[in-house]
């Protein structure tokens, strides 16, 4: 009997353990299935509404599952966004920006981690100020002076008057390669503390066996960065590509870009649908001016803005995730 006692008092703290542990895995389990809805839920609200039947947006049954299958929002969509010609100009303008923004960011992160020179730690500190400050305090100055471009009086000298680079996109290709673009100071700070993280044995061997600087910068930090730089160029390219503001504040003119398109589109969608009413076939329901059309075409514009973004992260998703694990988190 008293071996029984013993028994089960050893048995109830198990079983509160396990109670406790179920409990809390439940929890948890709930947590994620309402967050990921919360996130998820627009997403397949409108992937829903874009392959539903124009004729059947107003029905309750296919809020979820169209009644009837249809890619004529898609197609709407693609034309009231000039799609073929946006999409490919939209990526290979912001793969220039992201490749300038990157090389930048990389080159002052190690001059922050390695080199050491008088002023180095104000320097650093102005660059994580400007992660604080919100980029509109430096839109106004950046403006004046890519409005009256010149570099120590030179071009004024030559031709008699700075130049206006407003309306061009050489200044924005001009603003991210000197580490002035969307977010830099974020990327120069990730990119030193992967650089403090790197040991720096590699160098010294390097050095030691007669390497200079910048063989040693290229044949051995930059291929040690390497979870740190895809960190940066996807986090460049994707917050690029959704900003529209630098690009209408610098290069208005262009109307090409994306998400400039698909601004100006979703502004007035009845205007854009009326514009493209001759490229159509005479059967879409877009003739019938309907708002409930015009927002499930708006929805679908959105997800073509969206969805090449979501094919470069499942490429990269995880070497991405191991450099967000390592990158800023160490030094």
């Amino acid at each position: 009997m008293i071996k029984k006692r013993k028994y089960e008092h050893m048995a109830k703290p198990s079983l509160q353990k396990r109670l406790k542990s179920f409990v809390t895995g439940a929890f948890r389990y709930l947590l994620i299935v309402c967050l990921s809805y919360l996130i998820l839920a627009p997403i397949l609200i409108n992937l829903s509404t874009a392959f539903t039947n124009p004729r059947d947006l107003a029905f309750p049954s296919s809020m979820w599952i169209p009644a009837r299958f249809s890619i004529e929002n898609w197609h709407v969509s693609g034309l009231m966004l000039n799609y073929g010609k946006s999409l490919p100009y939209t990526l290979g303008f912001t793969a220039i920006i992201c490749l300038l923004q990157t090389a930048s960011a990389v080159m002052a992160g190690y001059t922050f981690a390695r080199l050491k020179f008088p002023g180095r730690n104000i320097l650093f500190a102005l660059a994580i100020f400007t992660i604080v400050v919100p980029p509109q305090m430096f839109m106004l100055p950046q403006y004046l002076f890519f409005k009256e471009f010149d570099i120590l009086g030179i071009f004024r000298a030559i031709t008699g008057k700075p130049i206006n680079l407003l309306g061009s996109s050489i200044s924005l290709f001009i603003l991210n390669a000197f580490g002035m673009g969307l977010k830099s100071g974020l990327y120069i700070y990730i990119f030193r503390q992967t650089f403090r993280a790197l040991p720096k044995e590699l160098e010294e061997a390097a050095y030691i066996d007669g390497a200079g600087f910048l063989r040693t910068f290229v044949s051995i930090v930059l291929p040690s960065a390497g979870a740190g730089i895809l960190t940066v160029a996807v986090l460049s390219y994707v917050w690029s590509w959704n900003d529209p503001y630098y690009v209408q504040l610098f290069d208005n003119t262009n109307v090409n870009f994306l998400m400039l398109a698909f601004n100006k589109a979703t502004g007035s969608v009845d205007e854009a649908l009326a514009s493209i009413s001759s490229k159509v076939p005479v059967t879409y329901a877009f003739l019938l001016k309907n708002p409930v059309y015009e927002s499930a075409i708006a929805k679908t514009a959105a997800l073509l803005v969206f969805l090449p973004l979501v094919g470069l992260y499942m490429i990269v998703q995880r070497k991405f995730v191991q450099g967000v694990e390592r990158s800023g988190i160490v030094g």
